[in-house]
């Protein structure tokens, strides 16, 4: 599988995650909705937009590398 798929997957897993918790939110208003959110879902984005930053950089320093190889 190759980096950009790889990145691919990950952003639209977020993407899901997030839809289906805003969908599971409108029923779900809770002290425990509201930890579950603080404690688990804010601290994913930051990771995931940490994990694609560090795919962008993979990608082009494996391109650079297969340049320099040929």
């Amino acid at each position: 599988m190759s980096m950009s798929a790889s990145k691919g997957m990950i952003s639209d897993a977020a993407k899901q995650l997030i839809d289906a918790w805003r969908i599971a939110r409108r029923d779900w208003d809770d002290e425990t909705a509201r930890r579950f959110e603080a404690d688990f879902l804010e601290p994913i984005s930051p990771k995931i937009r940490g994990t694609v930053a560090a795919i962008d950089k993979l990608a082009t320093l494996a391109t650079r590398a297969q340049r320099d190889c040929e």
